[in-house]
């Protein structure tokens, strides 16, 4: 480990590190969980891609590192410009995300199902969730196939109840529906 490594992650410098990364050229990412501190993509040790580079965080607040990353931290610290191979093609300021997973999912939804909640059966609002058929705690799969829009509350309620019983709630739902309005 270097001099100049933290060993904590209160005591990284977690905004000097990334804006000195986008001043070499680095693509900074999102985390993509709680314990990832910085992710960033950059040529490094001859590569034709660019490598993602992560800094984690144990549960404890250790940090760990993957690749060249404490390299480029220690350079950070030392004030030393990184010299990649070769620069990214589109640096983080011309990057434009995309639609997240979850919006591309819904929209897929809307076009199979409509705009109606599964269990309930009336119009989606924007309490619009991602419902899982059958619950990932009993064995479903994160895939289309599984997927139903449904409203928060009905989603909340519906738990992680197993398909058959999700789908007695679903008539029980409608049934009520159709009571309250004639």
């Amino acid at each position: 480990m270097s001099k100049g490594l933290p060993i904590r992650r209160r005591d990284f410098d977690v905004p000097g590190f990334v804006s000195y990364l986008a001043a070499q050229g680095c693509e900074i990412g999102k985390p993509s969980n709680p314990y990832e501190v910085v992710r960033y993509r950059a040529y490094w040790q001859g590569s034709k891609a660019p490598v993602t580079h992560i800094v984690y965080a144990k549960g404890t607040g250790l940090l760990t590192w993957t690749q060249g990353t404490q390299a480029h931290y220690d350079a950070f610290l030392a004030g030393i410009g990184l010299l990649f191979n070769k620069p990214p093609k589109k640096v983080a300021s011309e990057l434009k995300p995309g639609p997240s997973k979850s919006a591309v999912r819904r929209e897929a939804l809307l076009e199979r199902d409509g705009g109606d909640c599964w269990f309930c059966g009336t119009a989606m609002g924007d309490d619009c969730t991602i419902e899982h058929l059958v619950p990932k705690s009993k064995g479903g799969a994160n895939s289309l196939q599984n997927y139903a829009l449904a409203h928060q509350k009905c989603n909340a309620q519906a738990a992680d109840l197993p398909l058959v019983q999700k789908i007695a709630l679903r008539e029980r739902m409608r049934a009520d529906l159709k009571v309250t309005s004639a």
